[in-house]
């Protein structure tokens, strides 16, 4: 398997968990075998304990100071897929390592869910479904983690042009497009993911609508659903519909969102980026609930939004180099600019107290929200453009980036804070899009003094 490349040489750290931890830990987990990870607040550390019959390998992260760094870190998987093939390569942090190389018949857009127990891989008219090999029992004041091979499952979903995916509330749904011109329907796709584990996974093909480039979303025991303005095949949605599990139309949300482009879920509502603000869609008791919070200027608008479990905000792109953040609350926002256009953001995963930026320029940003100012930089890969068919992309872990390099076949691992590079993966071909696994949204944050569900 190919291994990561150390950028730099330091020199090693104190830890709380010692040489012989980190030892038991790594070769219990890359055995495949239970670890658990104990959480004592008391102390300034996470106690890390394996066991294992084997002698310990050579390798891991004992340069890192482990007491500076979130215990999910050792569960986590990058999956990067080709930008011109169908090869998929996966690199397992803890063994720094690509541990596997899948196919899935072409380029694909990447997709993880919610729990991380999954990805998905949107491969021009077909959908496949990658098994993260992760598995997380949370008891609370620790985690145990279970490690297995990744894989394609055997289950596929056709459908023209998958676009759209969203994962909440242990729902996955794909909304396919459609094509006016084939005369192929727009359709929205929702499996129940922990029924994939068994052998007839649970899934709702919703009824057809005309062909745009749609959403669906679960909320509660129905789906909201996307349709478009009439007579204008292939354009952004109008509104949205709510819908029962047996496909039929319950009712219609009742604010309109012209030009519906991203969606994220923020306290008990999901909001959707329209062109004339936000739309934020919940539930009190068994009626929908829908409010429209407008964009600080008319300007610009988003059409991306990211939020984190741990934070009360939205961020959103606003323009090409800029990023917005909006309290659903009351609609205060505030805005950040960057020196060149905005291709990727994302919080960082673990307390999502950092937004973390991939420029146009080829540079990754670390903006500081308590500060508002950018608090790091560095130049990663050569500039890019937004749109280009084979592009880098950025995922994040607790306390870390990958940068996937399509013009040097590499994925780049800096260490968020300082953005140095810490290793990077030599993967071949062109590496564009990119997604974490491993990581549920709602344990990832494990760690001493760090809030937890």
């Amino acid at each position: 398997m190919k291994r990561g490349s150390r950028a730099h040489e330091g020199a090693r750290a104190a830890s709380c968990i010692g040489r012989r931890g980190r030892e038991l830990a790594r070769r219990g987990v890359s055995l495949g075998l239970a670890c658990s990870i104990g959480v004592l607040a008391s102390v300034p550390g996470a106690l890390l304990g394996c066991s294992s019959e084997a002698e310990p390998g050579a390798g891991g992260q004992a340069d890192a100071p482990a007491a500076e760094r979130h215990t999910s870190w050792r569960r986590a998987r990058v999956l990067v897929g080709d930008g011109r093939g169908g090869s998929l390569h996966v690199i397992d942090i803890e063994d720094e390592e690509v541990i596997a190389e899948l196919d899935v018949g072409g380029p694909a857009a990447l997709h993880a869910t919610e729990s991380g127990d999954y990805a998905v891989a949107a491969v021009a008219d077909e959908v496949r479904i990658i098994r993260s090999g992760v598995a997380i029992v949370d008891h609370t004041d620790h985690i145990h983690i279970y490690k297995s091979p990744a894989k394609v499952l055997d289950l596929s979903l056709s459908g023209a042009s998958p676009g759209a995916f969203v994962s909440r509330e242990e729902w996955m749904s794909v909304f396919f497009d459609g094509s006016g011109q084939s005369g192929a329907p727009g359709q929205a796709v929702m499996i129940k993911e922990p029924s994939l584990n068994g052998e007839s996974p649970e899934i709702v093909t919703l009824p057809p609508v005309d062909p745009h480039r749609g959403i669906a979303a679960p909320l509660g025991d129905a789906f909201l659903v996307s349709f478009p303005p009439e007579g204008e095949p292939g354009s952004l949605p109008l509104g949205l519909n709510v819908l029962g599990a047996d496909g039929e139309i319950i009712e219609g949300v009742p604010s309109p969102c012209p030009g519906l482009s991203g969606q994220a879920a923020v306290g008990g509502e999901i909001s959707f980026a329209c062109d004339d603000g936000l739309l934020l869609v919940g539930r009190d008791g068994g009626a929908i609930t829908a409010r429209k919070l407008p964009y600080p200027s008319a300007d610009a608008r988003s059409f991306t939004l990211r939020s984190h479990i741990e934070r009360t905000v939205l961020i959103g792109d606003f323009g090409g180099s800029t990023l917005i953040e909006i309290e659903p609350e009351n609609g205060a926002s505030r805005a950040f600019d960057f020196p060149a256009p905005v291709c990727h953001f994302a919080l960082e995963p673990g307390r999502g107290e950092q937004v973390i930026v991939l420029a146009a320029d080829g540079s990754v940003y670390e903006l500081d929200l308590a500060t508002s100012a950018i608090a790091a930089r560095a130049a990663v890969v050569p500039a890019f453009q937004c749109d280009d068919a084979v592009r880098p992309g950025l995922a994040l872990a607790p306390d870390y980036a990958y940068v996937t390099d399509p013009a040097g076949g590499d994925v780049h691992e800096l260490q968020l804070g300082s953005l140095t590079i810490t290793r990077s993966y030599h993967v071949g071909g062109a590496p564009s899009a990119v997604v974490m696994m491993g990581l549920n949204v709602r344990n990832v944050n494990i760690a001493p003094g760090a809030a937890h569900d």
